[in-house]
């Protein structure tokens, strides 16, 4: 009997089939959504070398540019092993979301210290500067590990980050990371209210334009044209009002079916 169940049985998938629990476009879409995301900071690289006597000049220790951009890359990396782990079918309560892993935490933890990395390349060793961003990101740590909302230390020290920013390059549109981070909360929200996966793709790539500010800030300040306060004003405006305007309908997304 046992042998003629396992000859009827329906065979389980294998190879990548077995590891991604999404329809073949959605798939698609947020592989290459994630795939953008992890090259991305490969642009701040190239804008960092490419304009280096600029930013040497304005930065005080801008080796760390470099650093920072390992730390991404590295995250991202990270992101893919959780993102693995969880087939690619995120739901409340996965490591991917909003339950503890080891990949997600370290995905998290090697964004903290490209941050802290930006931050120092920015400032140079100013001891009560790091002090405070690696308690910061401590603080992360802790409530991560213990399953208490920590975004809002992350939060914080993505705000420092900023402010190191534009104090070096004098260029306002970096605060335009601030606004990319609020989408990615969005997103991210809808995400779990809705279980619509291509928004997972959405969430990689609103999260990642930041980098693409940073790469845009550093060019066009080198170049001497950076984009006045009204352009970011406009652009957070318009970002605002458009999700608002979208919420209801991407509310009312149906659920990705599994496999």
């Amino acid at each position: 009997m046992n042998e003629e169940n396992q000859v009827g049985a329906t065979p389980a998938p294998a190879g990548l089939k077995a590891q991604i629990d999404l329809p073949a476009p959605v798939a698609v879409w947020v592989f290459a959504a994630h795939a953008i995301a992890l090259l991305s900071p490969l642009l701040l690289l190239w804008a960092v070398h490419a304009n280096w006597d600029y930013v040497a000049g304005q930065a005080n220790a801008p080796g760390f540019f470099y650093l920072a951009v390992a730390f991404m890359m590295a995250s991202g990396s990270f992101e893919f092993a959780q993102n693995t782990s969880d087939r690619w079918y995120l739901r409340a309560g996965m490591g991917s979301t909003t339950s503890p892993a080891l990949a997600d935490f370290l995905f998290y933890m090697c964004n903290a210290l490209s941050m802290l990395a930006l931050i120092t390349a920015c400032m140079g060793v100013i001891w009560w500067l790091l002090a405070l961003c690696v308690v910061l990101a401590c603080v992360f740590a802790f409530l991560y590990l213990t399953g208490r909302p920590p975004y809002a230390a992350f939060g914080v020290l993505g705000f420092v980050s900023t402010l190191a920013l534009f104090f070096t390059f004098d260029n306002p549109i970096v605060f335009l990371q601030l606004v990319t981070g609020q989408l990615t909360l969005y997103f991210f929200t809808l995400l779990l209210k809705t279980r619509a996966q291509s928004l997972h793709g959405c969430v990689a790539l609103v999260s990642t334009s930041g980098l693409w500010v940073i790469a845009w800030a550093i060019y066009s300040s080198a170049s001497g044209r950076p984009p006045g306060w009204v352009l970011v004003v406009v652009f957070a405006v318009a970002a605002g009002v458009l999700a608002l305007a979208l919420k209801p309908r991407l509310g009312r997304l149906k659920a990705t079916p599994q496999g």
